[in-house]
Protein backbone atom coordinates (compact mmCIF):
# COMPACT_ATOMS: atom_id res chain seq x y z
CA UNK A 1 0.00 0.00 0.00
CA UNK A 2 1.15 3.36 -0.74
CA UNK A 3 2.60 5.16 2.17
CA UNK A 4 0.04 8.35 3.23
CA UNK A 5 2.03 11.80 2.73
CA UNK A 6 2.40 13.10 5.88
CA UNK A 7 1.04 16.48 4.72
CA UNK A 8 -1.00 17.12 1.44
CA UNK A 9 0.40 20.12 -0.69
CA UNK A 10 -0.25 21.56 -3.96
CA UNK A 11 2.19 20.06 -5.93
CA UNK A 12 5.20 17.78 -5.13
CA UNK A 13 8.50 19.04 -6.86
CA UNK A 14 11.79 17.46 -7.30
CA UNK A 15 14.93 19.81 -6.98
CA UNK A 16 17.93 19.41 -8.90
CA UNK A 17 20.91 20.60 -8.52
CA UNK A 18 24.36 20.69 -9.42
CA UNK A 19 25.29 22.13 -6.04
CA UNK A 20 25.16 19.84 -2.67
CA UNK A 21 22.11 21.64 -1.71
CA UNK A 22 18.68 23.30 -3.63
CA UNK A 23 19.06 26.55 -3.91
CA UNK A 24 17.16 28.30 -0.78
CA UNK A 25 16.04 30.97 -2.94
CA UNK A 26 14.23 28.29 -5.08
CA UNK A 27 12.98 26.05 -2.57
CA UNK A 28 11.47 29.51 -0.75
CA UNK A 29 9.48 29.88 -3.68
CA UNK A 30 8.09 26.56 -3.60
CA UNK A 31 7.02 26.95 -0.27
CA UNK A 32 4.92 30.35 -0.39
CA UNK A 33 3.76 28.79 -3.54
CA UNK A 34 2.27 25.67 -0.83
CA UNK A 35 4.15 22.93 -3.01
CA UNK A 36 5.91 20.20 -1.47
CA UNK A 37 10.15 19.94 -2.00
CA UNK A 38 10.83 16.35 -2.38
CA UNK A 39 14.67 14.94 -2.11
CA UNK A 40 16.17 13.45 -5.47
CA UNK A 41 15.64 10.17 -4.56
CA UNK A 42 11.86 10.28 -3.95
CA UNK A 43 11.45 12.00 -7.56
CA UNK A 44 8.75 9.35 -8.05
CA UNK A 45 6.32 11.45 -6.18
CA UNK A 46 7.20 14.46 -8.41
CA UNK A 47 4.40 16.69 -10.74
CA UNK A 48 7.50 18.30 -11.82
CA UNK A 49 11.37 18.57 -11.48
CA UNK A 50 12.94 22.08 -10.41
CA UNK A 51 16.20 21.18 -12.43
CA UNK A 52 18.85 24.43 -11.70
CA UNK A 53 21.75 24.13 -14.07
CA UNK A 54 22.93 27.87 -12.98
CA UNK A 55 27.22 28.15 -12.95
CA UNK A 56 27.02 24.31 -14.98
CA UNK A 57 28.12 24.00 -18.78
CA UNK A 58 25.06 22.87 -20.63
CA UNK A 59 25.60 20.03 -23.05
CA UNK A 60 22.52 17.89 -25.06
CA UNK A 61 24.19 14.61 -23.35
CA UNK A 62 24.21 16.00 -19.81
CA UNK A 63 20.55 17.68 -20.75
CA UNK A 64 19.48 13.54 -21.72
CA UNK A 65 20.75 12.38 -18.98
CA UNK A 66 18.93 14.29 -16.75
CA UNK A 67 15.70 13.97 -18.47
CA UNK A 68 16.11 10.62 -18.49
CA UNK A 69 16.79 10.10 -14.85
CA UNK A 70 13.97 11.74 -13.74
CA UNK A 71 11.28 10.42 -15.72
CA UNK A 72 12.37 6.82 -15.14
CA UNK A 73 11.84 8.10 -11.64
CA UNK A 74 7.92 9.86 -12.47
CA UNK A 75 7.04 9.57 -16.17
CA UNK A 76 4.13 12.48 -15.59
CA UNK A 77 6.95 14.84 -14.32
CA UNK A 78 7.26 18.12 -16.18
CA UNK A 79 10.88 19.11 -16.42
CA UNK A 80 11.91 23.22 -15.57
CA UNK A 81 15.00 24.35 -16.47
CA UNK A 82 16.33 27.23 -14.20
CA UNK A 83 20.12 28.69 -16.12
CA UNK A 84 21.65 31.95 -15.92
CA UNK A 85 20.43 34.75 -17.85
CA UNK A 86 24.34 35.09 -19.72
CA UNK A 87 23.31 31.48 -21.39
CA UNK A 88 23.93 31.20 -24.97
CA UNK A 89 20.34 30.75 -27.06
CA UNK A 90 21.56 27.70 -28.75
CA UNK A 91 21.79 25.75 -25.00
CA UNK A 92 18.45 27.64 -24.80
CA UNK A 93 17.41 25.61 -27.38
CA UNK A 94 18.97 22.33 -26.05
CA UNK A 95 17.36 22.24 -22.54
CA UNK A 96 13.79 23.01 -24.43
CA UNK A 97 13.82 19.60 -26.21
CA UNK A 98 13.40 18.15 -22.88
CA UNK A 99 11.24 21.01 -21.11
CA UNK A 100 10.61 24.26 -19.86
CA UNK A 101 13.97 27.18 -19.66
CA UNK A 102 13.32 29.77 -17.55
CA UNK A 103 16.52 32.10 -17.08
CA UNK A 104 17.06 33.62 -13.13
CA UNK A 105 19.37 35.46 -11.30
CA UNK A 106 19.22 36.17 -7.33
CA UNK A 107 15.72 36.38 -6.86
CA UNK A 108 13.15 33.98 -8.76
CA UNK A 109 9.65 34.60 -8.70
CA UNK A 110 8.75 34.40 -12.73
CA UNK A 111 10.33 30.74 -11.69
CA UNK A 112 6.97 30.10 -9.55
CA UNK A 113 4.69 31.68 -11.62
CA UNK A 114 5.81 29.34 -14.70
CA UNK A 115 5.59 26.23 -12.36
CA UNK A 116 2.02 27.01 -11.43
CA UNK A 117 1.04 27.30 -15.06
CA UNK A 118 2.46 24.08 -15.93
CA UNK A 119 1.25 22.32 -13.14
CA UNK A 120 -2.05 23.49 -14.21
CA UNK A 121 -2.05 22.61 -17.49
CA UNK A 122 -0.81 19.17 -15.96
CA UNK A 123 -4.28 18.96 -14.75
CA UNK A 124 -6.61 20.12 -17.03
CA UNK A 125 -4.85 17.13 -19.17
CA UNK A 126 -4.91 14.67 -16.58
CA UNK A 127 -8.74 15.18 -15.75
CA UNK A 128 -9.30 15.33 -19.64
CA UNK A 129 -7.74 11.76 -19.94
CA UNK A 130 -9.56 10.59 -17.00
CA UNK A 131 -13.04 11.81 -17.30
CA UNK A 132 -12.83 9.91 -21.31
CA UNK A 133 -11.58 6.86 -19.60
CA UNK A 134 -14.82 7.07 -17.19
CA UNK A 135 -17.04 8.03 -20.58
CA UNK A 136 -15.25 5.24 -22.97
CA UNK A 137 -16.74 2.88 -19.76
CA UNK A 138 -20.22 3.15 -19.35
CA UNK A 139 -21.69 0.79 -21.35
CA UNK A 140 -24.31 4.13 -22.91
CA UNK A 141 -24.53 6.22 -25.74
CA UNK A 142 -22.23 8.68 -24.63
CA UNK A 143 -20.90 12.31 -26.99
CA UNK A 144 -17.07 12.48 -27.54
CA UNK A 145 -16.43 16.28 -28.28
CA UNK A 146 -13.55 16.21 -30.58
CA UNK A 147 -10.14 17.66 -29.05
CA UNK A 148 -8.97 19.59 -32.05
CA UNK A 149 -6.38 22.64 -32.66
CA UNK A 150 -6.41 25.36 -35.31
CA UNK A 151 -3.40 25.34 -37.22
CA UNK A 152 -3.32 28.84 -38.90
CA UNK A 153 -0.49 31.21 -37.81
CA UNK A 154 -1.21 32.80 -34.34
CA UNK A 155 -2.81 36.04 -33.82
CA UNK A 156 -0.36 38.48 -31.87
CA UNK A 157 -1.01 41.60 -29.57
CA UNK A 158 2.20 43.80 -28.93
CA UNK A 159 1.82 45.79 -25.77
CA UNK A 160 4.08 48.33 -24.83
CA UNK A 161 6.02 51.90 -25.73
CA UNK A 162 7.66 52.61 -28.84
CA UNK A 163 11.51 51.70 -29.40
CA UNK A 164 14.02 49.46 -30.13
CA UNK A 165 12.47 46.11 -28.21
CA UNK A 166 9.01 46.94 -30.23
CA UNK A 167 10.72 47.08 -33.41
CA UNK A 168 12.63 43.55 -33.06
CA UNK A 169 9.28 42.33 -31.44
CA UNK A 170 7.42 43.35 -34.59
CA UNK A 171 10.66 41.67 -37.14
CA UNK A 172 10.37 38.38 -35.10
CA UNK A 173 6.82 37.74 -35.24
CA UNK A 174 5.93 39.10 -38.33
CA UNK A 175 6.85 35.91 -40.64
CA UNK A 176 5.20 33.81 -37.95
CA UNK A 177 2.02 35.91 -36.61
CA UNK A 178 -0.97 35.50 -39.12
CA UNK A 179 -2.32 38.83 -37.37
CA UNK A 180 0.01 41.43 -35.35
CA UNK A 181 -1.12 44.27 -33.73
CA UNK A 182 0.72 46.92 -31.63
CA UNK A 183 -0.69 49.23 -29.36
CA UNK A 184 0.77 51.42 -26.39
CA UNK A 185 -1.54 51.42 -23.16
CA UNK A 186 -3.26 49.09 -21.36
CA UNK A 187 -6.56 51.19 -22.66
CA UNK A 188 -6.15 50.10 -25.93
CA UNK A 189 -4.82 47.00 -25.54
CA UNK A 190 -8.18 46.12 -23.33
CA UNK A 191 -10.12 47.76 -27.20
CA UNK A 192 -7.86 45.56 -28.83
CA UNK A 193 -8.71 42.50 -27.07
CA UNK A 194 -12.51 43.06 -27.42
CA UNK A 195 -12.40 44.07 -31.06
CA UNK A 196 -10.82 40.20 -32.07
CA UNK A 197 -9.58 37.60 -30.48
CA UNK A 198 -5.69 37.05 -29.88
CA UNK A 199 -3.73 34.24 -29.17
CA UNK A 200 -0.86 35.38 -27.24
CA UNK A 201 -0.24 38.94 -25.73
CA UNK A 202 3.43 40.36 -25.28
CA UNK A 203 4.24 43.04 -23.04
CA UNK A 204 7.58 44.75 -24.08
CA UNK A 205 9.78 45.46 -20.82
CA UNK A 206 9.53 49.47 -21.24
CA UNK A 207 6.61 50.94 -20.82
CA UNK A 208 5.08 54.60 -19.15
CA UNK A 209 1.86 52.85 -18.75
CA UNK A 210 0.97 52.14 -14.91
CA UNK A 211 -1.87 50.38 -15.93
CA UNK A 212 0.02 47.48 -17.53
CA UNK A 213 0.31 45.35 -14.50
CA UNK A 214 -3.15 45.64 -13.75
CA UNK A 215 -3.66 44.71 -17.17
CA UNK A 216 -2.24 41.48 -16.39
CA UNK A 217 -3.72 40.21 -13.37
CA UNK A 218 -7.09 41.07 -15.47
CA UNK A 219 -6.71 39.28 -18.03
CA UNK A 220 -5.86 36.43 -15.98
CA UNK A 221 -8.94 36.47 -14.26
CA UNK A 222 -11.34 37.21 -17.06
CA UNK A 223 -13.93 34.17 -18.39
CA UNK A 224 -13.16 34.89 -21.95
CA UNK A 225 -9.76 36.97 -22.45
CA UNK A 226 -8.20 34.67 -19.54
CA UNK A 227 -7.03 32.24 -22.57
CA UNK A 228 -4.97 34.54 -23.98
CA UNK A 229 -1.47 33.74 -23.40
CA UNK A 230 1.01 36.44 -21.71
CA UNK A 231 4.48 37.00 -22.64
CA UNK A 232 6.63 39.21 -20.80
CA UNK A 233 9.79 40.59 -22.25
CA UNK A 234 12.57 41.49 -19.49
CA UNK A 235 15.75 43.31 -19.92
CA UNK A 236 17.37 41.18 -17.42
CA UNK A 237 16.33 38.43 -15.25
CA UNK A 238 15.33 40.25 -12.30
CA UNK A 239 13.42 42.26 -14.61
CA UNK A 240 11.33 39.37 -15.33
CA UNK A 241 10.85 38.15 -11.59
CA UNK A 242 9.94 41.94 -10.98
CA UNK A 243 7.55 41.67 -13.15
CA UNK A 244 5.77 38.64 -11.96
CA UNK A 245 5.64 40.16 -8.78
CA UNK A 246 3.37 42.90 -9.75
CA UNK A 247 1.53 40.11 -11.63
CA UNK A 248 3.57 39.56 -15.18
CA UNK A 249 2.52 36.44 -17.69
CA UNK A 250 3.54 33.17 -17.49
CA UNK A 251 5.68 32.82 -20.26
CA UNK A 252 9.23 35.11 -19.67
CA UNK A 253 11.47 35.87 -22.38
CA UNK A 254 14.74 38.17 -22.07
CA UNK A 255 15.30 41.14 -24.40
CA UNK A 256 18.45 39.85 -25.83
CA UNK A 257 16.72 36.99 -26.96
CA UNK A 258 13.81 38.48 -28.72
CA UNK A 259 15.43 38.39 -31.96
CA UNK A 260 16.70 34.54 -31.91
CA UNK A 261 13.50 33.07 -29.78
CA UNK A 262 10.55 35.51 -29.95
CA UNK A 263 9.15 34.15 -32.87
CA UNK A 264 9.53 30.52 -31.97
CA UNK A 265 8.01 30.75 -28.72
CA UNK A 266 5.19 32.65 -30.06
CA UNK A 267 4.04 29.65 -32.44
CA UNK A 268 4.92 26.86 -29.55
CA UNK A 269 3.20 28.34 -27.13
CA UNK A 270 0.20 29.92 -29.85
CA UNK A 271 -0.41 25.72 -30.33
CA UNK A 272 -0.40 25.66 -26.22
CA UNK A 273 -3.02 27.30 -25.71
CA UNK A 274 -5.05 26.59 -28.20
CA UNK A 275 -4.82 22.68 -27.18
CA UNK A 276 -5.30 23.68 -23.35
CA UNK A 277 -8.85 25.63 -24.35
CA UNK A 278 -9.79 22.73 -26.70
CA UNK A 279 -9.37 20.33 -24.00
CA UNK A 280 -11.19 23.17 -21.80
CA UNK A 281 -13.63 22.93 -24.46
CA UNK A 282 -13.90 19.12 -24.25
CA UNK A 283 -14.41 18.75 -19.75
CA UNK A 284 -17.50 21.47 -20.14
CA UNK A 285 -19.14 19.60 -23.31
CA UNK A 286 -18.48 15.94 -22.34
CA UNK A 287 -21.96 14.83 -22.10
CA UNK A 288 -24.61 11.13 -22.77
CA UNK A 289 -26.98 9.28 -21.68
CA UNK A 290 -26.85 9.23 -17.92
CA UNK A 291 -24.11 11.06 -17.82
CA UNK A 292 -25.66 14.99 -17.63
CA UNK A 293 -28.41 15.93 -15.55
CA UNK A 294 -31.35 17.41 -17.84
CA UNK A 295 -32.41 19.77 -15.87
CA UNK A 296 -29.22 21.32 -14.17
CA UNK A 297 -27.14 20.67 -17.34
CA UNK A 298 -24.29 18.97 -14.52
CA UNK A 299 -23.03 15.60 -14.04
CA UNK A 300 -25.49 12.89 -12.49
CA UNK A 301 -25.05 11.12 -8.95
CA UNK A 302 -24.53 8.04 -11.30
CA UNK A 303 -21.69 9.49 -13.17
CA UNK A 304 -20.01 11.16 -10.11
CA UNK A 305 -19.42 7.69 -8.40
CA UNK A 306 -17.96 6.25 -11.11
CA UNK A 307 -15.80 9.01 -12.15
CA UNK A 308 -15.13 9.82 -8.33
CA UNK A 309 -14.24 6.80 -8.05
CA UNK A 310 -11.21 6.68 -10.60
CA UNK A 311 -10.43 10.67 -9.51
CA UNK A 312 -10.08 9.57 -5.55
CA UNK A 313 -8.11 6.38 -6.65
CA UNK A 314 -6.38 8.38 -8.94
CA UNK A 315 -5.46 10.87 -5.59
CA UNK A 316 -4.19 8.01 -4.01
CA UNK A 317 -1.63 6.86 -5.91
CA UNK A 318 -0.16 9.87 -6.59
CA UNK A 319 0.01 11.66 -3.21
CA UNK A 320 -2.03 14.53 -4.36
CA UNK A 321 -5.09 16.35 -2.59
CA UNK A 322 -8.92 16.01 -3.53
CA UNK A 323 -11.35 18.17 -1.98
CA UNK A 324 -14.67 18.57 -2.10
CA UNK A 325 -17.03 21.22 -1.95
CA UNK A 326 -20.79 20.59 -1.27
CA UNK A 327 -23.46 23.81 -2.59
CA UNK A 328 -26.94 23.71 -1.63
CA UNK A 329 -28.76 26.29 -3.79
CA UNK A 330 -32.48 27.61 -2.03
CA UNK A 331 -35.08 29.78 -3.40
CA UNK A 332 -37.91 29.77 -0.38
CA UNK A 333 -40.17 28.12 -2.79
CA UNK A 334 -41.05 24.89 -1.52
CA UNK A 335 -44.97 25.42 -2.27
CA UNK A 336 -44.44 26.21 -6.12
CA UNK A 337 -44.74 23.35 -8.40
CA UNK A 338 -41.08 21.87 -9.33
CA UNK A 339 -41.89 22.71 -13.05
CA UNK A 340 -42.11 26.91 -12.05
CA UNK A 341 -38.48 26.56 -9.78
CA UNK A 342 -36.97 28.02 -13.19
CA UNK A 343 -34.18 29.98 -10.48
CA UNK A 344 -33.07 27.29 -9.22
CA UNK A 345 -32.02 25.34 -12.46
CA UNK A 346 -30.64 28.85 -13.28
CA UNK A 347 -28.31 29.13 -10.56
CA UNK A 348 -27.73 25.00 -11.39
CA UNK A 349 -26.66 25.90 -14.81
CA UNK A 350 -24.50 29.11 -13.56
CA UNK A 351 -22.74 27.19 -11.03
CA UNK A 352 -21.91 24.30 -13.90
CA UNK A 353 -20.08 27.63 -15.58
CA UNK A 354 -18.57 29.76 -13.11
CA UNK A 355 -15.91 26.64 -11.56
CA UNK A 356 -12.86 25.60 -13.02
CA UNK A 357 -12.43 23.02 -16.21
CA UNK A 358 -10.98 20.66 -14.31
CA UNK A 359 -13.61 20.35 -11.21
CA UNK A 360 -16.31 18.41 -11.89
CA UNK A 361 -19.68 19.44 -10.91
CA UNK A 362 -22.71 16.95 -9.95
CA UNK A 363 -26.48 17.02 -8.59
CA UNK A 364 -26.66 14.51 -5.71
CA UNK A 365 -30.15 16.03 -4.56
CA UNK A 366 -32.77 18.30 -5.98
CA UNK A 367 -31.01 21.06 -4.48
CA UNK A 368 -27.79 20.09 -3.21
CA UNK A 369 -24.69 19.85 -5.91
CA UNK A 370 -20.88 18.22 -5.33
CA UNK A 371 -18.02 19.90 -6.82
CA UNK A 372 -14.92 17.31 -6.97
CA UNK A 373 -11.59 19.54 -6.91
CA UNK A 374 -8.55 17.15 -8.05
CA UNK A 375 -5.11 18.01 -6.99
CA UNK A 376 -6.94 21.03 -5.14
CA UNK A 377 -6.26 21.35 -1.25
CA UNK A 378 -9.03 21.98 1.56
CA UNK A 379 -7.49 25.54 1.66
CA UNK A 380 -7.91 26.10 -1.93
CA UNK A 381 -11.36 24.78 -2.32
CA UNK A 382 -12.31 26.70 0.89
CA UNK A 383 -11.14 30.11 -1.83
CA UNK A 384 -12.97 28.33 -4.79
CA UNK A 385 -15.95 27.87 -2.23
CA UNK A 386 -16.27 31.53 -1.60
CA UNK A 387 -15.90 33.16 -4.95
CA UNK A 388 -18.69 30.43 -6.20
CA UNK A 389 -20.96 31.39 -3.65
CA UNK A 390 -20.36 35.39 -3.76
CA UNK A 391 -21.37 35.02 -7.67
CA UNK A 392 -24.70 32.68 -7.00
CA UNK A 393 -25.75 34.61 -3.94
CA UNK A 394 -24.93 38.08 -5.68
CA UNK A 395 -26.74 37.28 -9.41
CA UNK A 396 -30.86 37.88 -9.54
CA UNK A 397 -32.36 35.22 -11.49
CA UNK A 398 -35.85 35.19 -13.18
CA UNK A 399 -38.47 32.93 -11.43
CA UNK A 400 -40.60 32.59 -14.52
CA UNK A 401 -41.37 34.61 -17.33
CA UNK A 402 -43.31 37.85 -15.65
CA UNK A 403 -42.08 37.30 -11.85
CA UNK A 404 -39.50 39.78 -10.46
CA UNK A 405 -35.64 38.56 -10.10
CA UNK A 406 -35.04 36.69 -6.99
CA UNK A 407 -31.75 35.81 -5.56
CA UNK A 408 -30.81 32.35 -3.80
CA UNK A 409 -29.76 31.08 -0.70
CA UNK A 410 -26.19 29.39 -0.76
CA UNK A 411 -24.62 27.16 1.96
CA UNK A 412 -21.46 25.62 0.94
CA UNK A 413 -19.09 22.84 2.98
CA UNK A 414 -15.74 21.62 2.41
CA UNK A 415 -14.63 18.20 2.54
CA UNK A 416 -10.79 16.84 1.88
CA UNK A 417 -10.31 13.64 0.93
CA UNK A 418 -8.30 10.67 2.99
CA UNK A 419 -6.21 8.55 1.99
CA UNK A 420 -8.28 4.89 0.68
CA UNK A 421 -11.49 6.48 1.40
CA UNK A 422 -14.35 6.24 -0.93
CA UNK A 423 -15.65 9.33 -2.84
CA UNK A 424 -18.99 8.69 -1.30
CA UNK A 425 -17.35 9.05 2.57
CA UNK A 426 -15.60 11.96 1.46
CA UNK A 427 -18.70 13.68 0.29
CA UNK A 428 -20.57 12.44 3.79
CA UNK A 429 -18.24 14.01 5.77
CA UNK A 430 -18.24 17.87 3.83
CA UNK A 431 -22.25 16.98 4.03
CA UNK A 432 -22.07 16.78 7.71
CA UNK A 433 -20.57 20.27 7.86
CA UNK A 434 -22.73 21.85 5.72
CA UNK A 435 -24.98 24.44 7.44
CA UNK A 436 -27.79 23.34 9.12
CA UNK A 437 -27.56 19.26 8.06
CA UNK A 438 -28.03 18.05 11.90
CA UNK A 439 -31.12 19.62 12.24
CA UNK A 440 -34.07 17.10 12.08
CA UNK A 441 -36.19 17.25 8.74
CA UNK A 442 -39.65 18.64 8.75
CA UNK A 443 -42.52 16.33 7.15
CA UNK A 444 -43.46 18.06 3.70
CA UNK A 445 -47.14 19.72 4.32
CA UNK A 446 -49.41 17.51 2.06
CA UNK A 447 -51.69 19.84 0.12
CA UNK A 448 -55.55 19.18 0.31
CA UNK A 449 -57.44 17.40 -1.69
Amino acid sequence: MTKQPAQRSRAHIACVSAGAAPDPALTEICAKAGYRVFETTDADRADLALIDLRRTRITSRRAASIADAIRRKSSDASLLFVVDPETEIREFATLRRFGEVAPAGEAADHIGRRMRETIRIRNIAEEAGERLKSLAAINRVVDFPVITTDGSPPRILIVGAPGPAAIDAINAVSNVADTCACVLTAGQAMRALDHQPFDIAVFLPITADGAIPALTRALRRHPKLGRTALVQIGESADDLAMAAQRGGGAEFVLRSHISAALGQRAVLTARRVRLVNAMRGFLRACSGEGVRDAASGVFTPTFLGQHGARIAARADQTGRPLSVILIRLSDNSEGRRESDRRALRQGARLLGRITRAEDMVARIAPGLFAVICPATTSADARHIALRVGGVLSNTAFRRDNDGAPQSLTIDVAVGAHQHGAAISETIAAALRKLPGSDKPRQPRKQSPQ
